[in-house]
């Protein structure tokens, strides 16, 4: 079929790449991309700071989801963001939000920091039965026995007490058991105390305190019946 006179097709032609162009937007981005890390590791300074300073953990999250849009004011003084559309900024901002994550996530762990409390785990009681020591759950009146208790901390642990005062023990240092030690109590987390002559048949109520070196406390308490 012929084709009608006075009308033709539109062919798709594609703009002409401009090379200079799209290797200067390509280098700023990039300036822009790198600039965004550095000023999250900038806030992520002045929030570890804040933390070390005072308990003001809420207010730390809240600078941080708020931080990444001050590049909306910083960008300018340093780039030239005329041709910036809103998709421009998501990604500076966005960067920034992760990379401020990171960083304190790493601010906030060993060596860095140590915001967690020592954990408590499992208490077992050991007597010596033939010459050797044996795990329990039962005490027999004055019968020599070792209380230990398992402390984990994410660095270290600075020191252990147990107080009971029907056991006449006030804040009293438990030893921490070395991995080849005399009672044969398997683990590298076990802080002990040795009662040499037993206790009476009664029931006792024991509260452990832990600390480590940041200060970071805390408690558990049981009880334990002697027959």
């Amino acid at each position: 079929m012929a084709k009608k006179k006075g009308k033709r097709d539109d062919v798709f032609t594609f703009p002409e790449f401009n090379r200079e162009e799209y290797q200067t937007k390509e280098v700023r981005d990039s300036k822009v991309t790198i600039f965004a890390v550095f000023y999250a590791i900038v806030v992520s300074v002045i929030c570890y700071s804040l933390v070390r300073m005072a308990d003001i953990g809420g207010w730390v999250t809240l600078i941080g989801f708020v931080a990444p849009f001050g590049l909306i004011k910083v960008l300018p003084m340093f780039f030239d963001t005329s041709e910036f559309e809103r998709k421009n900024w998501v990604g500076p901002m966005f960067m920034s939000f992760m990379a401020w994550l990171g960083f304190m996530i790493l601010l906030s762990n060993p060596p860095f920091n140590d915001i967690a409390k020592p954990k408590f785990q499992q208490v077992e009681m050991y007597v010596e039965m033939d010459g050797s020591w044996n795990e329990t759950l039962e005490i027999n009146a004055n019968t020599p026995f070792v209380l230990a208790i398992s402390v984990k901390d994410n660095w270290e642990v600075e020191s252990v007490t147990v107080t009971s005062g029907a056991a006449g023990l006030n804040s009293q240092a438990m030893d921490k058991l070395g991995v080849n030690n005399e009672y044969n109590i398997t683990g590298s987390s076990f802080y002990y105390h040795y009662f040499e002559n037993g206790l009476k048949s009664d029931s006792y109520s024991f509260s452990f305190y832990a600390v480590d070196p940041e200060g970071n406390s805390n408690t558990k308490k049981i009880s334990l019946t002697i027959d």
